[in-house]
């Protein structure tokens, strides 16, 4: 790692967001209206519906492991196909929610760019 300082305030910023994020879903003290998106999105979330509180309970235990700076390396690599997921949804159904999913998907990314070394022995 080059900066660990800096590693560290990405990890407790990227774990703050997941947390905030997921317990929004639950306790709704921010407004989040996620807009105009299209009709088979709607369908989709609807249909998904039953599972989003495991996502994101999942998601505020991610979080707090990166807040807590547990596991961090490990995971990164957890979160990596989620965020990629996260950014093609927005892709495909309008970019209605982009910005959070790019802030996710860049924060994850320097954190693999900066974990790298750890990942070496994968790759062999």
């Amino acid at each position: 790692m080059k900066n660990s300082k800096t590693t560290r305030i990405i990890s407790i910023v990227l774990g703050a967001f997941l947390v905030l994020y997921a317990a929004n879903q639950f306790l709704h003290f921010l407004p989040s209206g996620y807009g105009k998106m299209p009709d088979f999105t709607r369908d989709y979330l609807d249909a998904m519906l039953p599972f989003l509180p495991a996502l994101y309970i999942f998601e505020i235990i991610l979080g707090l492991a990166f807040i807590t700076n547990k596991w961090v390396p490990f995971l990164v690599i957890i979160l990596a196909p989620l965020s990629v997921n996260f950014l093609i949804f927005n892709l495909a159904n309008g970019g209605w929610n982009i910005l959070s999913a790019a802030f996710v998907a860049l924060l994850n990314l320097v954190l693999i760019y900066q974990y790298r070394d750890r990942y070496k022995p994968l790759f062999r």
